[in-house]
């Protein structure tokens, strides 16, 4: 099976790709924000919190999620976790999503729903059913904080993912 193959390989009776978030990074994540809730997950296959799917009515407090990659999905999730993030205070959405903040689409689609960004250093490998040698990520990755606190002092910030492997090994 070609490197393309793998990353188009879609799991059985669903329209998600199985790459999961690694461990270190997902203890760091709920570390830093405790999330309730994993909004792009196959229930009982790959969730890290109470499920939810982008078509559910997302309940008050934090959500995770880590969407599929390709532009429109990054989209949809993007424009949801807003609308969570502005429904109550205290609403925070944290999506890991690629590098790929370059696309016009994906700046004219969902950029202006970004409150703060964490950039990751290096490339997040994800743990996967499909994985290939040398890794699944073809880009380096992003969290995207949506947050009415963290929209009022919108900034970036930079982590390695070495350093988060070593501290939450």
């Amino acid at each position: 099976m070609s490197r393309a193959d793998t990353f188009s390989k879609k799991l059985p009776n669903t329209d998600m790709v199985d790459f999961r978030t690694p461990d270190y990074l997902w203890d760091f994540i709920k570390t830093r924000w405790n999330p309730q809730y994993d909004a792009a997950c196959t229930p009982g296959l790959n969730n890290l919190a109470k499920p939810l799917r982008l078509e559910d009515d997302w309940p008050n407090g934090v959500i995770y999620s880590n969407p599929p990659f390709d532009t429109s999905s990054i989209i949809k999730w993007a424009l949801k976790g807003f609308e969570h993030s502005r429904k109550a205070e205290g609403n925070i959405h944290v999506m890991l999503i690629p590098n790929k903040l370059n696309v016009v689409t994906l700046q004219k689609g969902c950029s202006h729903t970004f409150d703060k960004l964490i950039f990751l250093g290096g490339r997040v490998d994800f743990p996967s059913p499909y994985a290939v040698k040398g890794g699944a990520s073809r880009n380096g990755s992003v969290l995207v904080i949506q947050s009415v606190k963290d929209a009022l002092f919108s900034a970036s910030e930079y982590i390695l993912l070495s350093e988060l492997k070593e501290r939450f090994k």
